[in-house]
């Protein structure tokens, strides 16, 4: 399966403040994934969709699906100022039924197979758009008693990276979380490239360098082993501050 990207860019006509600016793209991002994680699409071009929102004012401006390459751009009129007041939920709603509105208008203009993004649009409400989902497959201990993966988060404001330790039935004993971090897979996958148990009771999830290692055991709690290569450990701790959201 390819898979198939979603974005939401405010058109350089739209004016608001970096703050608006800021909260408008972290939002699109947290529903972008959620809906690109349930999405099921043969290979196809094109393979990303791209709409231009212009505000509700410019609604004469608004043109056709377009394909450039294998980017499928759609220009749409969008109320920011009614977005603006609503709550975190309800804005996720806007953007997801936006999303949505214009991918149909894709699938019309280039003869798509619809039904796939219809699954992924009803799923992301299904799931009351939360985003949660488990990085790779949960692994046995040592011992074959219990379980974990890493389990990653994602909303507006801040991707929360836990480890999770379930028994061998997939149970749940204890979530251990290990790091919050901007809503972003730059942010995300630097810091958990593989996870794997060190003993009975303790997991670690590690960098893809290796220097920076989370290990949460099954009382909960977790530590940090800096293992410095390239870095000293004043370095490392401070890479750890920086990826706070």
């Amino acid at each position: 399966m390819k898979k198939f990207e979603i974005e939401l860019v405010c058109n350089e006509s739209v004016a608001f403040d970096d703050k608006k600016q800021t909260k408008f793209n972290l939002a699109m991002n947290a529903v972008s994934l959620l809906v690109e994680q349930n999405l099921l699409v043969e290979k196809s071009n094109p393979d990303k969709l791209r709409i231009d929102l212009f505000d509700k004012e410019n609604i004469n401006n608004i043109y056709e699906p377009d394909v450039i390459g294998k980017i499928c751009h759609i220009e749409k009129s969008f109320d920011f100022d009614n977005y603006f007041a609503q709550n975190k939920l309800e804005g996720r709603k806007i953007i997801l039924e936006t999303m949505y509105d214009s991918i149909t208008d894709m699938c019309q203009k280039l003869s798509l197979d619809l039904n796939p993004f219809t699954k992924a649009y009803k799923k992301v409400k299904e799931l009351n758009y939360i985003n949660k989902f488990m990085f790779k497959k949960l692994t046995f201990s040592q011992n074959r008693k219990h379980k974990a993966g890493i389990e990653i988060e994602t909303n507006e404001d801040a991707a929360t990276i836990s480890a999770l330790i379930t028994d061998k039935d997939r149970k749940q004993i204890q979530k251990v979380e290990l790091l919050k971090t901007l809503p972003h897979d730059m942010f995300i996958y630097s810091v958990i490239h593989k996870g794997k148990w060190i003993s009975i009771n303790e997991y670690q999830v590690s960098d893809s360098s290796g220097q920076i290692n989370f290990i949460a055991n099954m009382l909960g709690k977790c530590d940090i082993n800096y293992v410095p290569k390239n870095n000293t450990i004043e370095e490392l701790k401070e890479a750890i501050k920086e990826l706070s959201p």
